[in-house]
């Protein structure tokens, strides 16, 4: 890496070390080593490690949630959930997963968290509300979903991932509530 970083290459690098080492890793000296660099690199674009972790939580949110729901949105709306469920189970989600390990040694982590799972649950309610799903379901189904990613970020299995995003935009998208409703005879 150059001599001459940017913030945006110290943020890269700290989501790096967050997938292999986790937030403890993530200290000034470590990293400046690593990068080959002094560590008046680091504290020329961040006051301090508070201002790095920040940025980094805010960079995480904006690249994995906010850019991906406005890309998604160019996508035709019956497409959206398959290619969003397709996308996640393609690509590993180390990032996810260490982030989400570090909001639970960090509350400010946590909270940044929340919103972001909120602003998730909030897109795919509304997706799944344009395909005619009513509000409740749609909201819980959202919420299911969104813990199916945490899950998959935290516990990966190897899928057929075409088919499995293909069923699955299926079965949350599919307005027959019959077999919820049946209960076994007696």
């Amino acid at each position: 890496m150059a001599n001459r970083l940017t913030s945006q290459d110290w943020i890269t690098h700290g989501f790096e070390v967050l997938k292999a080492q986790g937030h403890e890793g993530l200290k000034a000296d470590r990293m400046a080593r690593a990068l080959k660099v002094s560590r008046g690199s680091f504290y020329w674009h961040f006051a301090d490690l508070d201002a790095f972790h920040l940025a980094l939580i805010k960079g995480w949110s904006a690249a994995i949630t906010e850019a991906q729901i406005a890309d998604l949105a160019t996508l035709p709306a019956d497409a959206q959930l398959e290619t969003l469920i397709a996308r996640v189970l393609t690509n590993p989600q180390r990032l996810e997963a260490a982030i989400r390990r570090w909001a639970g040694a960090d509350a400010r982590v946590a909270d940044a968290v929340a919103q972001v799972d909120t602003l998730r649950i909030g897109y795919l309610r509304e997706l799944l509300q344009g395909h005619g799903l009513p509000p409740a379901a749609a909201l819980s189904r959202a919420q299911f979903i969104n813990w199916g990613y945490v899950g998959f970020a935290l516990a990966p299995l190897p899928v057929d991932a075409a088919t499995m995003a293909r069923d699955l935009a299926a079965a949350f998208t599919t307005k027959d509530h019959a077999h919820a409703h049946r209960h076994p005879d007696p």
